[in-house]
């Protein structure tokens, strides 16, 4: 299964290693080289940037060919100028083994057009734009680039239209669905932060009051975003003024502008979550200090509903305002948490209610149910015609490698990272590892083909379409996943 899904993104590219698409040797000079000599290097080399370096090759800085008006013939510089005084200064640089899926989202979320590449901290190249975008009109910097600059709500809705198309697109080339969901949630963090933008200026007065991090939970917050989903949101914030200022006034101010974000979203095409995880409620708008009392109160209380509130917030995630906040919460909380063994033992124990589905094996009793179905017979009996691949696949998996990443100090928020960072800390081996990265990211892809066929139920994925093949790899995937939870289990002793 794995073999032919890597050959498929090898062919599409989006996920080689960068340092491939690197050809012939960079433009590079020093600091003080003037710039009409670096000029004439891009000219004589038809290139259209030169790699400012040290003299260890690091790189420094970068001129494009697009810097040349604002930065030297508007000036007037004189030619002899050393191009270390017109050149860009704190770049984005990439390793060679980043893979060119990264390389795109790191363009993107910067606006660059050219990224040095180096490799054992030397610069080996530079790729484009060019270079990277294989698909021009919908590019991922082109659809970030209209994002940012949408004038209002309504454009901002427009343009999930063409997100769902190139998430399609990418899906049929083949690219992992674990790349694709990535690809939708940097979009849509991309969205949120223009919708923020858009109804701040209405709460400035109050906004200047406080130091505030937008959170994304849930599936944003994870980066697995699919294409059917609502909000799920909460805000942390601290005053700026007097220590005692959280009051009910910058609550209530606060979470009026949680109100009019929630609303823009809603009406850029994320519906309000129908559960209320969202930052206009008390509940999921709190200061640091309440937020860490809430935690400490949900470790030494694990009611049902706490535990479910703990899951949900557990994948918090920085999307706008002052990030350290976040950060500062989830340092404070990956320590704090392992030292509490009833509330742990209390997460897994609900995690462990949930179960991967089974398909039936041999898939020779998909095919005669199939047969059956076609003749207007029930064949449900034999094998379903339906599966629900969220609460059936992905939602356990998800559950169980929060628990484990809880216990064990890992405190990435993906499904993916954190099973590499299981790996990595030891608690599950490296095939293990690779082969529940492998069969999540087959069930992910099935809920995303789901979801783009528009049914009522966007979970609900339909197997009779499916080849007998797709049926035995999916077969295959979920018995894989199921074995995550016997690890669950056996990690905290709940066999």
């Amino acid at each position: 299964m794995f073999d032919a899904l890597q050959q498929d993104l090898q062919e599409l590219g989006l996920e080689r290693p960068l340092g491939s698409l690197v050809k012939g040797d960079p433009l590079a000079c020093l600091p003080e080289t003037p710039i009409g000599q670096a000029f004439e290097s891009m000219d004589r080399t038809g290139l259209g940037s030169v790699v400012v370096v040290n003299t260890f090759l690091v790189p420094v800085g970068i001129l494009t060919r697009y810097d040349l008006i604002r930065r030297v013939i508007l000036p007037r510089r004189d030619l002899s100028t050393p191009i270390a005084e017109v050149m860009t200064t704190n770049i984005k640089v990439a390793v060679a083994h980043m893979t060119v899926m990264e390389a795109m989202l790191l363009m993107a979320s910067h606006g660059i057009r050219h990224l040095p590449v180096i490799e054992s901290g030397r610069l080996r190249g530079v790729v484009s734009e060019s270079d990277l975008m294989a698909y021009q009109r919908q590019s991922l910097r082109s659809l970030s680039a209209s994002v940012s600059k949408a004038g209002d709500i309504g454009s901002l809705a427009r343009i999930q239209t063409d997100v769902r198309r190139l998430a399609a697109r990418l899906l049929s080339d083949g690219l992992s669905a674990t790349a694709v969901a990535r690809l939708v949630s940097h979009l849509n963090d991309a969205t949120t932060r223009r919708v923020i933008e858009l109804v701040s200026g209405k709460h400035s007065q109050s906004l200047q009051q406080v130091r505030w991090c937008w959170l994304a939970l849930g599936s944003e917050g994870r980066e697995e975003q699919t294409i059917a989903t609502d909000q799920d949101n909460a805000l942390i914030f601290e005053s700026t003024g007097d220590p005692g200022m959280e009051s009910k006034e910058l609550h209530e101010s606060l979470m009026a502008f949680a109100v009019d974000v929630n609303q823009g979203l809603a009406d850029a095409g994320f519906p309000l979550c129908k559960g209320g995880v969202m930052a206009r409620y008390p509940k999921w708008c709190r200061s640091q200090s309440e937020w860490r009392a809430v935690l400490l109160d949900w470790f030494k209380r694990p009611t049902p509903e706490k535990i479910l509130d703990a899951h949900i917030f557990f994948d918090f995630r920085a999307l706008a305002g002052e990030a350290q906040l976040a950060e500062s919460l989830r340092d404070w909380l990956t320590q704090e948490v392992r030292a509490q063994p009833v509330f742990l033992r209390g997460l897994a124990q609900d995690a462990l209610r949930s179960r991967v589905g089974e398909l039936p094996r041999p898939v020779f009793f998909t095919a005669l149910a199939r047969w059956f179905r076609k003749k207007g017979l029930r064949g449900d009996w034999l094998s379903p015609a339906h599966l629900d691949i969220k609460r059936d696949a992905t939602a356990p998996v998800v559950a169980w490698t929060r628990v484990l990443s809880v216990v064990r100090g890992v405190s990435a928020t993906s499904t993916d990272g954190r099973l590499q960072g299981l790996e990595a800390e030891g608690t599950l081996q490296r095939s293990e590892s690779q082969a529940l990265r492998e069969a999540f990211d087959l069930a992910q892809r099935y809920r995303l083909r789901a979801q783009l066929a528009g049914t009522d139920n966007p979970n609900e994925l339909a197997l009779d379409p499916l080849s007998l093949h797709e049926v035995e790899q999916l077969t295959h995937a979920l018995d894989v996943l199921a074995n995550l939870r016997g690890a669950v289990s056996l990690d905290l002793r709940l066999t």
